[in-house]
């Protein structure tokens, strides 16, 4: 339901977050990382497979939109879409972290809970599939079916243009199917 709120007020083209952001309401940023920490984090595990990491992204990417929004003017800070420009902050960050580690490990996620040790290995080779992916694929799967992002707010995060991300997306998947059905499961044949 809140995604759906959400998404609606997006389309709409007024976030009521903002507002309050533009109006200096003390609450407004407590609520801006109650609103988004929890999707950003899984958005970046989700490119750079460790927890800690991941942490340490969504924290610089608040960092960092905390001090752009202090220098936004009142009329710009109105007009934003706050969840896509979060997103971009956060993709720019891993991408740094990425570059910075000049490798994106592979590894499977340490914690995925409340699921049944099939499922929890069902999802973790999904994940180390999608690190397997190009980056760009990667990037537009992860938000289409992991942020459950439609393909005008991908477009607004990564820059893409609509049928860019489709296509990325559509590619992704493509390559995502081939390597889970390439890979054997628990050392069986190869």
């Amino acid at each position: 339901m809140k995604t759906r709120t959400r998404r609606q007020e997006w389309t709409a083209g007024f976030d009521p977050l903002a507002a309050r952001l533009a109006e200096g309401d003390p609450l407004a940023p407590r609520a801006l990382v109650e609103r988004h920490y929890s999707e950003l984090y899984r958005y970046a595990f989700s490119v750079l497979s460790e927890e800690r990491a991941a942490e340490d992204a969504v924290q610089d990417a608040f960092e960092r939109a905390f001090s752009a929004l202090g220098r936004y003017s009142e009329e710009r800070l109105r007009a934003m879409k706050l969840r896509p420009w979060m997103y971009r902050i956060t993709l720019n960050v891993a991408r740094n972290r990425l570059r910075q580690r000049r490798e994106v490990p592979v590894e499977e996620p340490s914690v995925v809970g409340g699921a049944s040790d099939e499922d929890r290995e069902a999802v973790m080779d999904v994940l180390a599939g999608l690190g397997k992916l190009p980056e760009r694929q990667r990037v537009a799967v992860t938000l289409r079916y992991l942020q459950d992002m439609p393909y005008a707010e991908i477009s607004g995060v990564t820059g893409w243009p609509e049928g860019t991300a489709k296509t990325l997306v559509r590619r992704g998947l493509m390559r995502l199917r081939r390597l889970m059905l390439e890979e054997p499961k628990g050392g069986g044949q190869g």
